[in-house]
């Protein structure tokens, strides 16, 4: 059976699906963070059972729940936190809504992303796609999780501890640092555990060897020590090295999973 040919579009129909696929997908973000940040989530016993519900509330949305969950999970008891500024609360509501929006509103945008792309691939290219989105969005979510519930928690825990080590009575955390700190390294974390994800797509797009990947390990190194200083927004060197030492594991699968690749690809195939 011949494979199905990709739909041929004129170039004023893909920017039209495109400006479509966008509009919806924007505006799909846009009304998640209005939710987050203008309603509350609150519970009813509902015959014995306790129902969720949103109720408008603007001044403590979601968003500020969401906030306070994690700064009461993630930071040591004896820190203070505070606000520096007049509108450093309401910024940090705004960013938390904004992310909240953006990690739920997520499996909308790549649909619609993939609906427009889809048209134009080959069916053994769609099966590639399929192959790579699913451990892609495993990856990623394994790195929001290690990074939140592991990682942060240790690291404020020895950074303040440092804090009191040096004789420091009062120990305080600016909600906007804590915001920025938590977001870029959490993103910048789950980021890394597509390293991969891209190794293998470019071996098995013909664009590096395998061997490429074992030949130039040094240079990686270097890279992945690079990268993980760019992305922790501490000094203390200490996140640096927490989110590095992962990533050379990293780097070894995604060889480990090139190489199979290239393997299996070379080999004859085995008739029944």
């Amino acid at each position: 059976m011949a494979e199905e040919q990709p739909r041929r579009m004129g170039i004023f129909r893909h920017l039209e699906e495109l400006r479509q696929r966008l509009k919806w997908s924007i505006l799909a973000v846009f009304f998640l963070f209005v939710f987050f940040a203008a309603f509350r989530i609150q519970t009813a016993d509902v015959g014995g059972v306790t129902v969720p519900y949103p109720w408008p509330d603007p001044l403590q949305p979601a968003a500020s729940q969401f906030f306070n969950l994690t700064l009461n999970y993630l930071v040591p008891p004896d820190v203070t936190p505070v606000v520096l500024g007049p509108t450093d609360a309401f910024v940090v509501q705004l960013q938390s809504a904004l992310f909240l929006a953006l990690v739920s509103g997520m499996p909308i945008v790549a649909y619609h992303m993939g609906k427009f792309i889809a048209p134009a691939l080959y069916e053994r290219e769609r099966k590639v796609i399929v192959r790579l989105v699913v451990p892609a969005v495993f990856l990623f979510v394994a790195g929001i999780l290690l990074a939140f519930f592991v990682l942060l928690p240790f690291t404020f825990r020895f950074l303040y501890s440092i804090a009191g080590s040096l004789g420091a009575r009062q120990k305080f955390l600016s909600l906007d640092q804590f915001i920025g700190f938590t977001l870029v390294f959490t993103f910048g974390f789950a980021a890394t555990f597509e390293l991969p994800i891209v190794m293998y797509a470019l071996t098995a797009a013909t664009l590096v060897k395998a061997s490429t990947w074992r030949k130039y390990w040094r240079f990686a190194v270097i890279a992945i020590f690079f990268f993980a200083a760019l992305i922790t927004p501490d000094s203390s060197g200490v996140t640096m090295l927490l989110v590095a030492f992962p990533m050379l594991g990293l780097y070894l699968a995604g060889y480990i999973a090139a190489a199979v690749h290239e393997r299996r690809k070379a080999s004859p195939a085995v008739s029944p």
